[in-house]
């Protein structure tokens, strides 16, 4: 018996498929040479149904499909005319609604001011009781009250001789139009009203997540215009032609057969591209500009009466290190302080007036009292010789709040002499401080 009919006996054993003959063959060769210069792209219509080749074969058969030119700028054009009228219909309902709901508010307000409804602001909701559920008598005057709710006789305090009865008649109606009591509902006591909003604490983010937040939002914004470009929203951007691939951007005969005005077109449109950097960096920084100013403005313009201006006096020795002088100076200018730094000669005494928000000042003391370190030695430029100031320091003199001041802004200044530094202060309305300055 042969092999194929021991296999054909054998069932139950693998699939009942036969074994296809080219894997029968042991010459690699033959087969190598029967898959040769062939195409699966260019199958025929003699291949079996069963052929790997028949998905390709089909989508080739169907032919290819193209959009035709404008039809998804359409296409998204009707999608944006849709949402746009559905906004416009949702704004109208939304008027609608707006305006049905403060004719009902009107409506509320009118029956609460003539007590038909109770007033939710005041909680006169929670004392309120149903007219229909308020008894007639209340259980503690039952007892004292007969059928027809009248007082029992014994319970009638009958009058003494004597008694001016006409006048207690008088002041029970009094008392009965002045102090009539409210039978719809108790007044009580206003409730406070208690703020139930909890303000939520900000979330400060790393350096590091700050750039990444910014990143991924560019990356967005550039998707998102990359995408518009590609389906015609938007027009595409010139390339940016530059001198070192001015010949290769563009492939035409104008860069070979006249260079130099070719060259010249492109020296332009680098110009133009700078330009137009340059006043974009300069619409920014006026609009930043603009809006310290307002800052700054806002800032100035709040009432000093009210107590938020804070002044620090101090006193210090020596202020010949110009370290000093520019932290100082640097200090008071950026804190958007008012006052001024004044010294009799470049090395004698002087006084130091800041005058600003808390903050600030709080920030200016620190500067004064701990970071500056006066007695530290310096170098001097002009002689080229290490100079000590040993002993030298600063004192705080007074603080506190100050209605009014003539200060403009902060700045520093040497006087020659004692008048002057006294004549100075008087024009700031602070001679004051030169007792202070003179008994330190």
């Amino acid at each position: 018996m042969s092999d194929n009919s021991k296999r054909s006996n054998r069932k139950g054993k693998g699939l009942a498929t036969e074994t296809n003959p080219l894997l029968l063959s042991s010459n690699l060769n033959l087969v190598k040479e029967q898959h040769r210069n062939v195409n699966p792209y260019l199958s025929t219509n003699n291949q079996s149904p069963n052929s790997s080749y028949r998905k390709v074969h089909e989508r080739y058969r169907k032919g290819l499909k193209f959009f035709q030119k404008g039809e998804i700028s359409a296409k998204y054009e009707l999608e944006r005319k849709v949402k746009a009228d559905e906004e416009a219909r949702q704004q109208e309902e939304d008027e609608r609604k707006r305006i049905k709901e403060e004719e009902e508010q009107e409506i509320l307000k009118v029956k609460v001011a003539n007590g038909e409804l109770p007033d939710f602001s005041t909680g006169e909701n929670k004392y309120l009781k149903d007219l229909t559920n308020i008894p007639t008598v209340e259980w503690w005057d039952k007892p004292y009250l007969d059928d027809r709710l009248e007082i029992f006789d014994k319970y009638r305090v009958p009058c003494r001789e004597g008694d001016n009865t006409d006048e207690e008649e008088e002041e029970d109606e009094d008392f009965d139009e002045n102090m009539k009591p409210s039978i719809r509902y108790v007044l009580h006591p206003i409730p406070i009203k208690v703020d139930e909003v909890v303000p939520v604490s900000k979330v400060y983010l790393t350096k590091t997540e700050i750039k990444k937040a910014r990143r991924n939002r560019r990356k967005i914004e550039r998707e998102e215009l990359e995408t518009k470009i590609k389906l015609g929203v938007l027009p595409k951007p010139a390339p940016k032609v530059k001198l070192a691939n001015m010949m290769s951007v563009y492939e035409n005969n104008q860069n070979i057969t006249d260079p130099t005005s070719w060259e010249k077109t492109v020296r332009n449109q680098v110009e133009e591209r700078k330009r137009k950097h340059e006043d974009m960096n300069l619409q920014r920084h006026e609009e930043a500009m603009k809006l310290k100013k307002s800052k700054m403005q806002e800032v100035s313009n709040v009432d000093n009466t009210k107590g938020n201006n804070f002044c620090k006096v101090y006193w210090f020795k020596s202020m010949s290190n110009p370290k000093i002088r520019f932290k100082i100076n640097t200090n008071g200018k950026q804190l958007d302080l008012k006052g001024f730094c004044i010294r009799i000669g470049n090395e004698g005494p002087g006084l130091i007036v800041s005058s600003g928000d808390e903050k600030s000042i709080k920030f200016f003391d620190k500067l004064i009292t701990r970071r500056i370190k006066w007695d530290e030695s310096y170098k001097d430029k002009i002689q080229d010789k290490e100079i000590t100031i040993e002993g030298n320091n600063a004192i705080k003199l007074w603080e506190g709040n100050m209605n009014n001041d003539k200060f403009r802004r902060f700045f520093m200044k040497v006087c020659e002499n004692a008048d002057q530094f006294k004549k100075t202060l008087e024009e700031f309305d602070c001679e004051y401080l030169y007792s202070m300055f003179y008994n330190h």
